[in-house]
């Protein structure tokens, strides 16, 4: 039986206890929270116990695997103390505020011999998963360019996101998302270009960013200033020799949680052809990526995805372009 012990009751936490709750032979063992409240409610959910204690949770003899889903700014501290007691951790995006964070950790996974995943959950997301397998694959020629964006209000359900020293603005804390999906398409960008607006709390809160990728050339829009009460909206588009592959979601609230509205499109589209929907598996991204963690620590196989290396270098990508939002400049890996 796998112990699990989560730490954060926020929406993140309570995405990752039910998807762990849903696994085989596995156990969770306990929840913490800053709100006692918060604790007790998604213990009482998934049969865990609770406890304000984050640290005690982290280090706890009885817990094989921690999800660290707390806010960025606490994600060293704890996910280091959790693989220093023994732990597996799979770690909330993004992995860091600094790369000098994620490369503290990863020495720390590396030293104990601990698996140390990221919850890039667009790395399993069937329709990214399949637009990206359907580019690699080579069916619509050379990729030469990708749009992404990734369009939100500003998220009321945890108060830490109206402090950019927390967060590190939505150019980290919400466009890492889309520069993770680019870096894995296309791998690491040689520059980064960004032009953007902060937010009322001081934060680049909205970013136009353009990634260089040698023969690729890919763009992302990420912002939290949409008005109150705009659907969230997410899209990617790649641009191939051939034709072009594109996908589109629209929730029917301002969360990614809340569902779809107007629905889910994936489609393709060549010169001389009727465009046709592309296929992906059915599933959810959120439980997919759990299912793919626990697997990885039950087996001791490394992740072929979403590892801590690629969580580095999607923070790496982000900081690029809120450097290059801060100076004006172009900013080369």
């Amino acid at each position: 039986m796998l112990k699990v012990g989560i730490l954060g009751a926020g929406f993140m936490g309570s995405t990752h206890a039910r998807a762990f709750a849903k696994q085989m032979d596995t156990q969770i063992v306990a929840i913490s929270s800053r709100s006692p409240e918060k604790a007790t409610a998604l213990a009482q959910e998934v049969g865990a116990e609770a406890t304000t204690d984050h640290l005690a949770l982290a280090t706890d003899p009885r817990v094989d695997v921690i999800s660290n889903t707390l806010p960025t700014h606490l994600h060293q501290e704890l996910t280091v103390a959790a693989l220093d007691a023994g732990k597996h951790v799979f770690l909330e995006k993004p992995m860091g505020l600094s790369v000098a964070e994620c490369e503290a950790m990863i020495a720390a996974a590396k030293q104990n011999g601990r698996l140390l995943m990221l919850a890039h959950v667009l790395r399993f997301w069937p329709e990214y998963v399949a637009l990206v397998e359907f580019v690699k694959s080579g069916a619509l020629g050379r990729p030469l360019s990708a749009t992404a964006k990734r369009l939100s209000a500003r998220p009321t359900w945890g108060d830490w996101f109206a402090n950019p020293e927390w967060t590190g603005g939505a150019v980290l804390d919400l466009q890492v998302h889309d520069l993770d999906m680019l870096n894995w398409l296309f791998g690491t960008p040689q520059t980064v270009y960004a032009r953007g607006q902060k937010g009322m709390f001081g934060g680049w809160d909205h970013a136009l960013t353009l990634l260089d990728y040698g023969e690729v050339k890919a763009f992302a829009e990420g912002t939290i200033l949409m008005p109150a009460g705009y659907p969230f909206t997410m899209t990617l588009a790649v641009l191939c020799e051939n034709g072009s592959v594109e996908y589109s979601f629209r929730a029917s609230g301002t969360g990614v949680e809340t569902g779809t509205a107007s629905g889910t499109s994936l489609m393709v589209y060549e010169a001389g052809k009727e465009a046709r929907a592309l296929a992906s598996t059915p599933g959810d991204g959120y439980e997919n990526q759990v299912t793919a963690f626990v697997e990885c620590v039950r087996t001791g196989r490394p992740p072929d995805r979403a590892t801590a290396e690629e969580g580095r270098l999607a923070v790496q990508s982000s900081l690029a372009a809120r450097r290059s939002l801060e100076t004006g400049e172009v900013v080369r890996l």
